[in-house]
């Protein structure tokens, strides 16, 4: 059993939830955020998530990244990185190309290069939003370093949807999922 810091236990077990589409109330400030989901409405190995009003918190991300080699930090604040994740497109979320790799059939969503751009297509885009406001919450804290809290976080709470340094059989099979729809979606836009 970890001991959580406090920021990761307000996106553990927050004291509220929002509804994606009010992700316009996030404030435009550095901190870290957690994506919880409608349990079953994601294809996702039975898991010790940890519940808040019946969601279960599946991914976590921060805003801004942490800063490179030479100590330069990103722009980017909570409210328009939310937004990202909620209604733009898939190239500028991994979490909504995630989504759409496991909901690809469910919801007839084909990645292709639209706008010059890897995505699941306006109608599959918006169809997507659509499914994240039906199925999810999100919370979020502000915190001056959200790169510390997410690396406590990825280390020691279970999320499924976060896979980058994670070698399970899941998070492997969704990594090459995702690297093949990439990958034939390009195929696809150079034959045109």
């Amino acid at each position: 059993m970890h001991d959580f810091s406090s920021t990761a236990d307000r996106i553990l077990h927050p004291s509220s939830l929002h509804r994606p589409s009010d992700v316009n109330e996030a404030p435009r400030v550095k901190g870290i955020y957690g994506w919880l989901f409608t349990p079953g409405s994601l294809p996702v190995p039975d898991a010790s998530y940890s519940y808040t009003d019946g969601f279960a918190l599946m991914y976590v991300g921060i805003a801004p990244k942490k800063p490179d080699s030479n100590g330069k930090e990103s722009t980017s604040r909570l409210r328009p990185r939310l937004a990202a994740h909620y209604n733009r497109d898939a190239s500028r979320s991994t979490l909504r190309l995630t989504l759409g790799v496991l909901l690809a059939e469910e919801l007839s969503l084909s990645l292709g290069v639209h706008g010059g751009r890897l995505n699941w297509g306006v109608d599959g885009e918006a169809q997507l939003t659509r499914w994240i406001n039906a199925n999810a919450r999100v919370a979020w804290a502000e915190n001056s370093t959200p790169w510390d809290v997410e690396d406590e976080l990825l280390a020691y709470a279970t999320l499924a949807l976060n896979i980058d340094g994670r070698t399970d059989a899941f998070s492997r099979e969704l990594r090459d999922r995702r690297d093949r729809v990439r990958s034939n979606a390009r195929i696809a836009s150079a034959r045109f």
